[in-house]
Order: structure tokens, then C-alpha cells, then sequence
């Protein structure tokens, strides 16, 4: 029987590779998850604007000191509806003004408790705050 030795500097290249490659791959996986489970990245993509939490008039929005809002502001509630399904499958939607929130007190720099001012609002309604153009 007759084995082939193999030399060690032939299976260097490879092996370093296969081990960039591992940590590279881990290295993502774990900034990406660290990323998503960011509250002020969660906050600025995701859910800014969104009431989080509605119970009767009272509301919890996903808008806070961070984003400029202050006590005593009224806003308009947005509420997102399909009208028809377009081409492969995508929705299309239509955004209704429902009703109008004030802000009533900040509690923090990504949430704020709001009440009802008149129209409806609900949990995943949207608000926008807008920032007069200078």
C-alpha cells in the first residue's frame, strides 16, 4: 500500500481561509443581532411614530424627547390601509388621517403618553411629528 504524504504548507492556504471565513461569518451574525436588539435603532426605523399602546383615550407613542416632541403638541393619527393588491403580490395603501392626539407627557427620548383629542386612534396607527421647514 502506498500513501501520499501531503505536505503542511499545502493545506495552509485552505485552512486559513476556512477560518477567516468562520470568524468573518460570526462577526456579522453578531453585529446584526447586537444591531436589531438596539432600542434607539429599533425606535429610529421600526416603530418611530407608532402608538405602541392604546388603552380607551390613553396612548403610548413611540415618539419622544429625541425626536422633538413636547407637551401640549397635537398630531394627526395616520392609519395605513390596503386598497388592492398590485403586481406580484405587493400591497398598495392608502394613508387616512383618523384622528388627532396631544402629547401629554414625555417619558423619555423614544416614548411619550398622548391622549385622544378627537377622530379614533389605535395600537399600530401612526403619528407623524413634523418639524416646521426653515
Amino acid at each position: 500500500m502506498h500513501l501520499h504524504s501531503v505536505s503542511p504548507s499545502s493545506l495552509t492556504q485552505p485552512i486559513r481561509r476556512a477560518v477567516l471565513a468562520v470568524l468573518l461569518t460570526g462577526l456579522f451574525a453578531t453585529s446584526l443581532a447586537s444591531a436589531a436588539e438596539s432600542p434607539s435603532l429599533r425606535h429610529t426605523f421600526f416603530m418611530r411614530g407608532q402608538i405602541v399602546e392604546a388603552q380607551d383615550a390613553s396612548l403610548v407613542v413611540c415618539i419622544g424627547r429625541a425626536d422633538g416632541a413636547a407637551v401640549g403638541q397635537e398630531l394627526d393619527v395616520v392609519r395605513h390601509r390596503r386598497v388592492r393588491t398590485g403586481p406580484k403580490g405587493m400591497g398598495r395603501f392608502e394613508r387616512e388621517v383618523v384622528g388627532k392626539v396631544r402629547i401629554d407627557a414625555i417619558v423619555d427620548d423614544h416614548y411619550a403618553e398622548a391622549s385622544v383629542v378627537s377622530g379614533k386612534a389605535g395600537q399600530h396607527d401612526s403619528i407623524e411629528l413634523l418639524t416646521p421647514q426653515q
